[in-house]
């Protein structure tokens, strides 16, 4: 940040709770200047386009968007969990969770400890929106204030029975029946210290979502089908997970509901959704994308590095892996397509120390992405894994990848007719 706007930003940042990141600031001030705008005035102009000193604005949950500022929202604390973060070399404690009201549930991060509990029905002034995993977070600053009050969220108990494929992110007052095919308990850093929780996967007929249960429930054991009432749905990695709380009802049922293997899902079925969990795929592999092949990592968060540079723990020993981001299109759509090392070499056959091998000898790491290309372009795969949403689009990550076996036996038959011509 250049010196004479040092003190200008500062100032700016204080009037904003330090809500703003300062290189945003900085150019706005610098451009204002470079059209001759008054000091004062430009000041005044950056805290009003970054929300200082506006009106407060009441909405409901299902309302916010991306971006919003000074708004006010009330709603139901329904779970939320203390963690450490660090920001500039410097750790804070966070509270992060998920409040509702009667049309939808939202994530929240709050940046101080307002003292809310699970449960609180709270009204929050001067709360901002920012982007979380490509769906709006309501975050509380330094300017929020949180107060509790003593009425009630209405949300409507009476509701009918939904199939699983049918929830999505945000919806409320769940009411559905499905089959707990694995179930497990583990711990969790609650802003009152480790709590126990259940997670497992839930299915009816056709369909599979993971869940998981805030309070521990002897219903909710392997093989037991249950009917839930008052859940809530919260994407978590893009896939829609149900939610139960200590104000949802489950009752274990005598009969047993049985989940069938549908086989390949369309894409075009599939992308349409907000995430999808567990799903199988078939289709054409149309392309590469860069940043296929080798890659280097950080030790620390893995993330992908250049020139062994991670921005959140700068110069590190970079650890090499290997992935592949490929097109695939079954006719009815198309999506990325993610391998991982382990599912790279399976398809296509040598392992990371052979691809090193492979880009020293050609004095490129290109050359390993260009002999991904040529084994893969044009090849039909399956593949089986998660499907979510975000800001690079609509991505598979996978966990199995293979040729279909009826593939494999056409084109074993156009070779034996070919040896027989």
């Amino acid at each position: 940040m250049e010196l004479e706007f040092a003190p200008h930003v500062e100032e700016i940042k204080r009037a904003l709770d330090n809500e703003v990141d300062e290189s945003n600031i900085t150019a706005d001030l610098k451009k204002l200047l470079e059209y001759r705008v008054p000091l004062s005035e430009a000041k005044r102009s950056l805290i009003k386009k970054y929300g200082g000193g506006e009106k407060t604005t009441i909405k409901k949950l299902k309302d916010i968007q991306i971006g919003d500022r000074n708004i006010e929202v009330t709603g139901q604390v329904l779970e939320i969990s203390k963690k450490t973060v660090n920001i500039k070399n410097v750790e804070k404690t966070i509270f992060s969770g998920t409040i509702c009201d009667e049309t939808t549930a939202r994530s929240f991060t709050a940046w101080s400890d307002f003292d809310i509990n699970v449960g609180d029905v709270i009204r929050v002034t001067q709360a901002y929106v920012r982007n979380w995993q490509e769906r709006p977070e309501i975050n509380f600053g330094n300017k929020s204030k949180v107060t509790k009050l003593t009425s009630k969220i209405e949300i409507n108990q009476e509701s009918e029975i939904r199939k699983l494929a049918e929830l999505k992110d945000g919806d409320v007052n769940v009411h559905a029946v499905f089959t707990i095919l694995n179930m497990e308990t583990h711990d969790i850093n609650t802003k009152d210290g480790a709590k126990k929780i259940m997670g497992g996967i839930a299915a009816d007929e056709n369909t599979k979502i993971p869940f998981t249960a805030w309070v521990i429930l002897p219903e909710l054991a392997s093989g037991n089908t249950v009917e839930v009432k008052n859940a809530y749905i919260r994407s978590f990695r893009g896939v829609p997970t149900l939610n139960i709380n200590e104000n949802s009802t489950v009752i274990k049922l005598d009969e047993r509901m049985e989940y069938k293997e549908t086989g390949s899902a369309r894409i075009g079925d599939i992308i349409g959704k907000d995430g999808a969990y567990d799903i199988v795929i078939e289709g054409n592999i149309l392309s590469i994308r860069p940043g296929s092949g080798l890659i280097a990592r950080c030790p620390e968060c893995s993330r992908v590095i250049q020139k062994g540079m991670c921005r959140a723990h700068g110069k590190v020993d970079e650890k090499m892996d290997m992935r592949i981001k490929a097109i695939i299109d079954d006719g009815t759509g198309a999506l990325t397509l993610v391998l991982d090392a382990g599912l790279t070499q399976k398809i296509c056959g040598y392992t990371i120390e052979e691809a090193q091998k492979m880009a020293k000898t050609a004095m490129s790491q290109k050359a390993v992405e260009d002999e991904i290309k040529k084994k893969l372009i044009g090849k039909i795969l399956a593949a089986r894994g998660n499907m979510s949403k975000g800001e690079f689009g609509i991505t598979l990550v996978a966990n199995d990848v293979w040729e279909p076996q009826e593939i494999t036996r056409e084109k074993a038959n156009e070779l034996l007719g070919r040896i027989a011509g």
